[in-house]
């Protein structure tokens, strides 16, 4: 959808301008540009202003980034929408940034402590770069030889940048943070994200590596959507973990995926049940053979009773893109000593004070914290420090958020609804049509030989019907739909195999030569 014309419809130009709670009104950037691999947003991080208390003084907002040129839309907007949706699973939006520019000072201090950011690279299982930062004490003003670590874990469209509200919040209670760009997220290497499969495997090196450090004594997680079902994915794997935060977490991913289905239906667009089951299953084998995992293991929810980590689980009451339900299913299944926070914001709002007071306070006793390493209460600058009021990482971060919402929603709606014009599978299309497939190149490989006929096995009313879901799903009729419906089904398939065979051979048309032995079915 990002690459489509309807994206550059709504969005003439490619920046989107945000007010920035507690600052000045910026423009992120979400500039998209074709790359190998999948979408790319660049430069979504002005150069950050840090207060002039940090003895950096301000900073100027950067200016207006080129447009970059979109590639043209395919030439069959549905093809392009499916391929728009897998990527949203699989390959998200991917944040680029400067660690000079975007991740603030390396050093600086609070209540008269000193405290340092340090930027490490990880590498995981499958041998993948994860770039990573901790933000912790100077080891001369450290007050202990080994303190708690929380791990962030972001979105699956995020970076580590969205980690920086939480600074506020654990560093005065001597709670140090640490978090990644999962493989295929920000400047990590890989280019897929499998929504909690394999980013197990980064939060196992991550927590190899800070325990072979010497100098963490217990360890949290904090993850939100993708991060907190990365996080209760993990639980039953490692049962020394102290604690975790679960915001917004979904509880499997094959229902959720169902679920934006659903959505569109609920949204007035009359779209039948069978074209969102054909999807949802198209979805799956597309990514298990591009992504290498199979969306039906993604199930924290399957995880629930194997699990006894103390877990805080946090869910905002109108998330339309994960609903509350998600979390309170979660909760319910869950066997550890658990707590439950609904509150007023939606998937991508900022949270609001009372849960980060909970979720701080339950970190607090489940890491053990002692109150001696804390900072001074009575410093001024306590509970409220300033150059982490001012919200800047907080904007970038929503706006990664909400692209990635729009996308994959925009994606849905494509895949699902595109020439479909409310029709229940009864429009015509010929193969003269607008919406019929271009012919296929004599040079293709798949073979000319023809399909079995409905005369030889197929029954015709299987053959009719399953010609009329090929079309309401893909927008095309005529001789196309008649081919990849009777290949499918005399190979013993189904109409969603041979959906799957239609866009995996990218919409082309029947091998030249091709006659369809029931011409009455090409006005379908």
């Amino acid at each position: 959808w990002l690459k489509s014309r309807r994206c550059r419809a709504a969005f003439p130009r490619t920046h989107v301008a945000l007010s920035c709670a507690g600052g000045p009104r910026r423009r992120w950037g979400v500039a998209c540009r074709v790359a190998k691999g999948g979408s790319r947003a660049r430069g979504p991080f002005p150069e950050l202003c840090w207060p002039e208390v940090m003895g950096l003084g301000g900073s100027k907002a950067k200016g207006d980034e080129e447009e970059e040129t979109i590639g043209e839309a395919s030439s069959n907007p549905l093809a392009q929408g499916y391929e728009d949706l897998v990527n949203a699973i699989i390959r998200p939006p991917r944040m680029e940034y400067s660690i000079k520019d975007d991740m603030g000072p390396a050093t600086f201090s609070l209540c008269g402590k000193r405290f340092c950011r340090e930027d490490l690279e990880i590498e995981n299982k499958r041998g993948l770069k994860l770039v990573c930062s901790w933000w912790k004490f100077t080891p001369e003003d450290a007050p202990a030889e080994q303190l708690p670590v929380v791990i962030y874990m972001h979105g699956n469209a995020s970076c580590r940048i969205a980690a920086f509200e939480l600074l506020r919040h654990l560093l005065p209670v001597a709670i140090s943070v640490f978090a990644l760009d999962f493989a295929g997220s920000g400047l990590s290497g890989g280019e897929h994200v499998s929504l909690g499969y394999y980013e197990q495997e980064d939060v196992e090196a991550v927590i190899g590596h800070l325990r072979a450090s010497g100098t963490v004594s217990t360890v949290g997680l904090w993850g939100h959507s993708m991060g907190a079902a990365t996080a209760l994915l993990y639980a039953d794997r490692d049962p020394s973990i102290a604690g975790m935060i679960v915001d917004s977490a979904f509880s499997d991913l094959m229902v959720l995926i169902n679920e934006f289905g659903q959505n569109i239906r609920e949204q007035g667009l009359r779209v039948p049940g069978f074209a969102i089951s054909a999807a949802v299953g198209m979805i799956s084998r597309s990514v298990r053979k591009r992504a290498k995992f199979n969306p039906k293991d993604v199930s924290p929810i399957a995880n629930g009773d194997k699990a006894f980590i103390p877990a805080l689980f946090a869910h905002g009451k109108d998330d339309a893109f994960i609903r509350p339900s998600h979390s309170e299913q979660l909760h319910a299944n869950y066997s550890g000593d658990k707590e439950l926070v609904l509150f007023d914001g939606d998937h991508n709002s900022t949270r609001p004070d009372f849960l980060f007071t909970r979720a701080v306070t339950f970190l607090y006793q489940r890491l053990g914290v002692q109150e001696s390493h804390c900072l001074d209460s009575t410093s001024p600058t306590h509970g409220s420090v300033p150059q982490f009021d001012n919200g800047l990482f907080a904007g970038g971060a929503a706006a990664v958020h909400n692209a990635e919402e729009e996308m994959m929603r925009q994606a849905l709606m494509m895949s699902l609804n595109e020439h479909y014009d409310g029709r229940s599978g009864g429009g015509t299309a010929s193969g003269a049509a607008a919406g019929e497939a271009r012919p296929q190149s004599a040079g293709d490989n798949r073979p000319v030989a023809q399909p079995a006929t409905a005369q030889g096995g197929i029954p015709m009313n299987e053959l009719k019907q399953g010609i009329v879901q090929f079309h309401a799903v893909t927008g095309v009729g005529g001789v196309t739909a008649q081919y990849y419906v009777e290949a499918a089904l005399a190979d013993g398939g189904s109409v969603e195999h041979a959906i799957e065979r239609y866009f995996d051979s990218d919409c082309g048309g029947p091998p030249p030569g091709y006659q369809p032995p029931t011409p009455e079915f090409l006005a379908l």
